[in-house]
C-alpha cells in the first residue's frame, strides 16, 4: 500500500553556493519510510501563498539508519516551494514529505562509473560517486559543470570525497563564465579510457542532452546511459491520438471543476492547462504527490513506482500516469 506523506523536522540549513542550501531533515516516530537508495529524491511540500505545493529534492545523504538526511535545495527562476524553503527554512521547523522515492541509482557494484552534472544536478551524482566507491568502483570519474565559481554547490562534500578515495575520484569542474558552453567534444573527451563504463546525467535538460548526445559518439548504448528524469513530461509526439477526448471533473480542496483532456494527455496536464491547483511534483509516476480517487469512467494507467495492486482495486490513480479511456471522467483528491 502507498505510505502517506509524515512530518520531518529540519535539523539544520547550509549555504551551499551563491544561492543553495543544504536541508537536514530527520523523521518522527516511525522511520521505515525513510530508508532510501543513494540517488533517490524526497518529495517536499510548502504552503506557499495558501496553496499547497509539492516539489523533489534529491537526497545527499549516505543511507544510514537513524541519521538524519539531507537534501539539496537550489533557487530557481519562478521556483515557488525552492524559493520558499530558501528563504524560509529553519532548525525545528517541520516539513511534509512523501517517502524517498526514484530509480535514479547505481545500476552495477564494481563497475567503473562516468558521472555529469551540472548545477544542482550534483545531488544525486555525488550520492552516486559516494556509493559507487563504497561498492569497490575501480575507477570514479565526475565532469561538474556551473555557470560560476559562486553558483558551485557540494564543493567540501566533493574534496572530502576524492580525499579518501585513495586516487579513485576524477573530478573536472567547468565554469561556463569563464570557459563556455561546454561543447560535445569536450563531453565526449570525459568518455574517453572509460569506454566499459556505467554513465549517469543529472542536470538541465539541455546539459543533459548534450552529454548524451556526447556518450553515443562515445560508443555508449542506451542500456550503459541513465540519467534523472523528474520533472520531463511525456513527449507529446509519442502521447498524440492516443484515447479519446473527454470530460474531467475534478474534486480539489472542496471545490468541483471540469475540465477537458486532449487526447493522449495525461489527467494532471489538463489540470495544470486549466490552471488547476493540482499537487504535483514528479510528474513521473514516482512520488505520488498527484495521487487521487477514480470516482466514475475508466483511464489507462501508465508506468509508475508508486501504486501496488491493491491501491488499483480501492480506485487510487497517479495523475501524472494516467490517460482518459472513456469520454467522462471523476476523480477526487484526498
Amino acid at each position: 500500500m502507498v505510505k502517506r506523506a509524515q512530518s520531518l523536522i529540519v535539523t539544520s540549513v547550509t549555504p551551499q553556493g551563491s544561492d543553495a542550501i543544504l536541508l537536514g531533515l530527520r523523521g518522527e516516530g516511525e522511520q521505515e519510510s525513510l530508508h532510501f537508495l543513494p540517488g533517490q529524491y524526497l518529495t517536499l511540500a510548502a504552503e506557499v501563498g495558501g496553496d499547497e505545493l509539492w516539489r523533489c529534492y534529491s537526497i545527499t545523504s549516505e543511507p544510514v539508519v537513524g541519521q538524519p538526511l539531507s537534501v539539496l535545495v537550489r533557487r530557481v527562476a519562478g521556483g515557488r516551494v525552492s524559493n520558499w524553503l530558501c528563504d524560509n527554512a529553519s532548525p525545528r521547523q517541520r516539513l511534509q514529505a512523501l517517502p524517498p522515492a526514484g530509480r535514479f541509482t547505481l545500476v552495477h557494484a564494481e563497475r567503473p562509473v562516468l558521472l555529469y552534472a551540472g548545477g544542482s544536478g550534483i545531488a544525486p551524482v555525488f550520492a552516486l560517486a559516494r556509493e559507487a566507491l563504497v561498492r569497490g568502483a575501480p575507477r570514479v570519474r565526475l565532469f561538474y559543470a556551473n555557470r560560476d565559481r559562486a553558483a558551485a554547490m557540494l564543493l567540501s562534500e566533493l574534496q572530502a570525497l576524492q580525499a579518501t578515495a585513495g586516487g579513485r575520484l576524477e573530478i573536472e569542474y567547468w565554469y561556463d563564465a569563464e570557459q563556455g558552453l561546454p561543447t560535445l567534444a569536450v563531453l565526449e573527451q570525459q568518455a574517453h579510457g572509460l569506454e566499459q563504463a556505467d554513465a549517469y546525467l543529472c542536470g538541465p535538460v539541455p546539459f543533459m542532452r548534450s552529454a548524451g548526445d556526447a556518450l553515443r559518439v562515445a560508443g555508449f548504448g542506451p542500456e550503459r546511459v541513465h540519467q534523472e528524469d523528474f520533472g520531463v513530461v511525456l513527449d507529446e509526439e509519442d502521447a498524440a491520438d492516443v484515447g479519446p477526448d473527454a470530460s474531467l471533473t475534478v474534486q480539489l480542496k472542496g471545490q468541483t471543476y471540469t475540465v477537458p483532456v486532449h487526447p493522449g494527455e495525461t489527467l494532471l496536464a489538463a489540470m495544470l492547462r486549466a490552471a488547476l491547483p493540482a499537487p504535483h511534483a514528479c510528474r513521473v509516476g514516482e512520488c505520488a504527490s498527484c495521487m487521487c480517487r477514480l470516482q466514475g469512467g475508466e483511464v489507462q494507467r501508465l508506468d509508475n513506482s508508486v501504486l501496488d495492486e491493491d491501491d488499483v482495486a480501492a480506485g487510487w490513480l497517479l495523475a501524472c500516469s494516467s490517460r482518459a479511456a472513456s469520454s467522462a471522467l471523476r476523480v477526487r483528491f484526498s
